[in-house]
């Protein structure tokens, strides 16, 4: 993957290159000097060498690219915000590349000559005392905060400064403050800053960053053994983590604040910063959980990268093209964040073996995550998630789906359901039509996602051509103000239900039609996901009275087996145990 990486340099400038967007990604050329660092420690005579060779150039372009912020005290990495193309900020760019300079700095020691090692550590300790630290605390995203707080804290390392060392205490105690008790992290709270009340929703892809670089951050500045007792938030965020990955390693990416990002039905361009939270929790636990969800998403994500080391974030469904399923980010961020894979190397060794000495032992469980109203329902066989109350949301903030989400088998290591976030009848929902197709109430509900996809559209002409960028705002109109503004409505669509978890296992919760904005229209349809008898889960569903709907009708699932019976609809899961 460096190799790859290392292939977009512009001859021996250390100035690399993205192949997609044409820019340097200054932040994520970090990456690839960390995992140079990093692999370093691993090589051995003339491979470490030009390892080091490497990090050198790279290290020397990126302390090159701090610049003034105009008239102000801040010094920061460029481009950050000032190119559109660089798809990130000055705060996530500069919180790697203080972080990846001063571990440089570190591991290269005596090899430095004395004024490179000079420039190096200013490079990291000035953007960290005239930028990171105050992002760490003013910051409305928990991710970027925390991402500001590695590198402020490897500038603490090289430096001593303890205004440093108080900014990543501080940090780590806003962040706790704003985690709920659940250990679900919101994507961007409302008391922080939140425009659309949806950003505020849990988020799958970010879960793990806020949890990994605060670990990481802490052990920097006091220490593991005092790291981890005050990292009050670790254990419940790790375990909301827990919650949300399924035995392959993949996470449920139904419950996500920010479904632009993605055009698939699952991502695995986040696992390197789930292994490095994972990682943390091996360290400082040495629970067998954390050796089993580490070696399940390693090897999920290692199963996404090609043979010339470029990594994917999902592979398309049959008859998709790679454009179809294009997601915002590029190949170039996913290869640079496997940094972090490269920090938990040892650990990773570690557990895989532990996995092998001691297999998992699964039995039937319930847990219920009432901050984000997520519940999961675990059998040796199956696991499944169903999601209750949501924020408000729209095509582009806040999680689209809710009921059941998706169901795992644990022996052909496939889903048997996964929700579809954007189709009109969702399967295991009661769907139907309702009122009259309202211009207004479209455009009211995504005018704004429709002005960002113009944003989106200068995006993808530059990676893909006119064509794609012409699809953009099309789809935009289609999910964001046509879909809301139809007649459709769904059971799925209602936000405002919530979940129960009985005393014999199951988890109940009663929904409402709803449209696409989550308005209800009425009518009531319970729920019930149960283990059955024959050791499948069963899912029944009914509605109570009447449905105000016209054309009123359960979808049955493409997999499972199941029957409409009326006013009663079951589906079951997996096949009957002998």
């Amino acid at each position: 993957m460096l190799r790859w990486l290392a292939s977009t340099e512009r001859g021996a400038s250390g100035e690399l290159v993205c192949p997609e967007h044409h820019i340097e990604h200054t932040g994520k050329s970090a990456g690839a000097l960390l995992l140079a660092v990093e692999l370093m420690a691993h090589g051995d005579g003339g491979e470490a060498d030009a390892l080091f060779a490497l990090a050198r150039r790279v290290a020397l372009r990126i302390s090159s690219r701090l610049e003034r912020e105009g008239d102000s005290t801040c010094f920061t990495f460029r481009p950050g915000r000032h190119d559109p193309y660089n798809c990130s900020n000055s705060v996530i760019d500069g919180g790697a590349c203080s972080d990846a300079l001063a571990a440089f700095v570190m591991a290269a020691g005596a090899r430095l000559p004395a004024e490179e090692r000079e420039a190096l550590t200013r490079a990291s300790v000035l953007h960290a005392q005239t930028y990171l630290r105050y992002c760490i605390v003013d910051k409305g995203i928990p991710a970027q905060c925390a991402w500001a707080m590695t590198g402020a804290a490897q500038a603490f390392r090289l430096s001593g400064h303890e205004v440093l060392r108080h900014a990543c205490e501080v940090g780590a105690e806003r962040l706790n403050g704003i985690q709920r008790e659940d250990g679900s992290v919101p994507y961007h709270p409302v008391e922080w800053g939140a425009e659309h009340p949806g950003a505020a929703d849990a988020s799958a892809f970010y879960q793990s960053r806020v949890h990994a670089f605060t670990a990481f951050a802490l052990d920097a500045v006091l220490g593991p053994e005092e790291a981890a007792r005050r990292d009050a938030g670790f254990a419940a965020g790790l375990d909301f983590l827990h919650g949300l990955q399924g035995p392959d390693g993949i996470k449920t990416a139904s419950v996500e604040a920010k479904p632009w990002y993605w055009r698939s039905a699952y991502e695995v361009a986040s696992h390197p910063f789930d292994v490095a939270a994972f990682a943390a929790e091996w360290r400082r636990t040495r629970a067998p959980r954390a050796a089993s969800a580490l070696a399940a998403s390693w090897r999920a994500w290692l199963a996404h990268v090609g043979h010339d080391g470029r990594p994917a974030s999902h592979v398309p469904p049959p008859g998709a093209g790679s454009n179809a399923t294009r997601s915002y980010q590029c190949a170039f961020f996913w290869a640079a964040h496997a940094s972090w894979m490269a920090r938990s190397l040892p650990e990773i060794e570690e557990a895989l073996a532990a996995e092998e000495e001691s297999p998992p032992v699964h039995e039937c469980r319930v847990r219920h995550f009432e901050g984000a109203d997520l519940a999961r329902l675990d059998t040796p066989r199956l696991c499944a998630w169903v999601r209750g109350s949501r924020p408000p949301g729209s095509a582009f903030h806040g999680s689209p789906a809710g009921g059941l989400l998706r169901v795992h088998d644990r022996a052909t290591g496939k889903d048997l359901f996964r929700a579809s976030p954007f189709a009109r009848r969702p399967e295991c929902a009661w769907s139907g039509a309702s009122g009259v197709f309202s211009p207004g109430r479209g455009w009211r509900a995504g005018r704004d996602e429709l002005r960002f996809s113009l944003w989106l559209a200068r995006h993808r002409r530059r990676t893909d051509g006119v064509i794609a960028a012409a699809r953009e705002p099309v789809r935009a109109l289609r999910t964001a103000v046509i879909a809301p503004a139809s007649t459709a409505v769904s059971s799925a669509f209602d936000r405002q239900s919530s979940l129960e978890v009985a005393e014999s296992g199951s988890i109940r919760w009663t929904a409402q039609l709803a449209d696409r904005t989550g308005r209800r229209v009425g009518g009531e349809i319970a729920h019930e996901l149960r283990v059955n008898d024959a050791g499948q889960l069963e899912l029944r569903v009914a509605r109570r009275g009447p449905l105000p709907a016209r054309a009123a009708w359960f979808r049955l699932p493409a997999q499972g087996r199941g029957e409409v019976d009326g006013d009663a609809a079951t589906v079951c899961f997996g096949d009957p145990r002998d």
